[in-house]
């Protein structure tokens, strides 16, 4: 997969800070439908992916990935606007071959402040501030961030919904800083539907009220401060201390999602990594993946 093909994954993700309703719908209380407190864990496994730098083996990687996030919905300002408030936490643990000049650990949390509001009957606007931590050497003040979201959406009709915006996140020193973001989502015919945004962008079938097949692409990416060289005594590189590391991967494949109740579901994904990239921006080295790995994941999500 080439850098051109991931960057625009990266448009479709880049809404990384809350999930987007699909409509503007809204529960007896007057806040929208899908206004829950939310939670997801995931855990996802990518095999071994040999490495290159400047056309030279670097090593080598496999990743074992965790992720929890709450979503809790607060008081609405009005009947018009509401907000949210957001925890969440993930951590990559890279299993490294010798010569690998990347760090065992990348690990983030981070705060979301929301807010959700009805503009019109068809234009609906989100935002979020997000502080939080991100960084190879636990999680302290070094790491510390911002991100910014605000994305505006439009609702054409009963199954088409569509939206546009701009995310900035203040620890990225790559294109990754300012992002646009596109979202999309169509329902072509009853039990289909089509989509673009985060953290995936494919289609999907509704097999029955319980199961539901899916083809996606999927985008992780973040930024982590660097405090320590993780390959001090490596040659042909420059030092890698105290700097920022941008880590990129799209996984490809097939999904089974079941919903066992209105409040739970669960969702198992296999399938390839055909791009995984690791730069040091400020240091102008990047590591690139040498072809294609696969990977498994599980994510369960309960709302109440």
């Amino acid at each position: 997969m080439n850098t051109r093909l991931s960057r625009l994954l990266l448009l479709a993700a880049s809404a990384a800070f809350l999930p987007v309703p699909a409509s503007a719908a809204s529960a007896p209380s007057g806040r929208p439908a899908a206004a829950k407190v939310t939670l997801t864990v995931e855990s996802g496994f990518t095999g071994q992916t040999d490495l290159e730098a400047s056309g030279a083996a670097a090593g080598g990687i496999s990743v074992f990935q965790t992720s929890a996030r709450i979503n809790v919905p607060l008081p609405p300002f009005s009947a018009s606007w509401f907000p949210g408030v957001s925890l969440s936490y993930r951590h990559h643990r890279l299993d490294r071959e010798a010569g690998t000049p990347l760090p065992g650990d990348l690990q983030s949390l981070n705060l979301g402040l929301n807010i959700y509001g009805v503009l019109s009957p068809d234009w609906t606007f989100i935002g979020s501030v997000s502080p939080g931590i991100a960084s190879s050497d636990g999680l302290g003040s070094e790491g510390f961030g911002l991100g910014l979201l605000a994305l505006a959406m439009r609702k054409f009709d009963s199954d088409l919904s569509a939206g546009f915006g701009l995310r900035y996140d203040s620890r990225a020193r790559g294109f990754t800083r300012i992002l646009p973001i596109a979202t999309f989502d169509w329902a072509p015919a009853p039990g289909w539907k089509a989509f673009l945004g985060f953290p995936r962008t494919g289609a999907s079938w509704r097999i029955d009220s319980s199961w539901t097949a899916e083809l996606t692409a999927e985008m992780d990416f973040g930024s982590f401060q660097v405090n320590d060289d993780p390959l001090p005594a490596g040659r042909n590189k420059p030092a890698l201390n105290r700097t920022r590391l941008e880590y990129k991967a799209v996984r490809v494949g097939p999904a089974l999602k079941w919903e066992a109740s209105p409040g739970l579901s669960a969702r198992l994904g296999a399938g390839l990594v055909p791009f995984l990239e690791a730069e040091y921006e400020q240091r102008g080295y990047k590591l690139k993946s040498g072809g294609s790995a696969g990977f498994a994941s599980l994510e369960l999500e309960w709302k109440f």
